[in-house]
């Protein structure tokens, strides 16, 4: 089978989301870049993650949309592409719906880089992408406006997305930033946070 060990780590990827709270049920969607960079590998709609095999997991053809296996892709396949095409250095993509994270996203309001773990994750703070329907052309459009050159970005209303180099950079950007949006909204509460600065380097 084709590209196996990366079908593997999709899955293992997305059953470390679910784990460890960064989305309930079915939410949220993991993709990678493959090696021939005209396709990508991304998790299919509506199958639990804990039950999904190599096979199920959904080939797309970057350049056109289309995709091939047994099983639909995600309803953000768009989302994913969207990114991947404007992002040539996105090895993988993680999106998903922690609760803290998401409070941010309902709010609209972007997250400063509060914690040292910050200004490794992500190059500078995380805006909010404008608000689009799930699977929409609008909210991969939005997405990727607002993900700019940056790692990560919020989607209004919706979940968080981060890239990264590989499905482990990518899972451990949505960790960080569920943390540090914590961290963020307890500060408010406690007194008026002080922000880092980017990483000059």
């Amino acid at each position: 089978m084709e590209f196996k060990d990366l079908r593997i780590q999709v899955i293992e990827t997305a059953i470390s989301m679910l784990r460890s709270g960064l989305t309930v049920g079915t939410g949220g969607n993991v993709s990678v870049r493959c090696p021939d960079n005209r396709t990508f590998l991304i998790t299919p709609s509506s199958l639990p993650y804990e039950t999904l095999v190599p096979e199920d997991i959904v080939v797309v053809d970057l350049a056109r949309g289309t995709y091939e296996g047994r099983n639909k892709p995600s309803i953000e396949l768009q989302l994913h592409r969207g990114v991947y095409l404007a992002r040539p250095d996105a090895g993988a993509i993680v999106h998903a719906h922690p609760p803290v994270a998401s409070a941010l996203a309902v709010s609209r309001k972007p997250l400063p880089l509060v914690i040292d773990a910050c200004t490794f994750a992500f190059k500078d703070e995380v805006k909010v992408a404008e608000y689009g329907e799930p699977g929409s052309l609008e909210l991969a459009e939005n997405t990727v406006k607002a993900l700019g050159d940056n790692t990560a970005v919020m989607l209004a209303n919706h979940g968080i997305l981060c890239v990264g180099d590989n499905l482990e950079a990518a899972l451990a950007r949505c960790e960080v930033f569920d943390k540090a949006a914590l961290t963020y909204i307890l500060s408010l509460i406690v007194g008026t946070p002080t922000f880092l600065k980017p990483r000059s380097d």
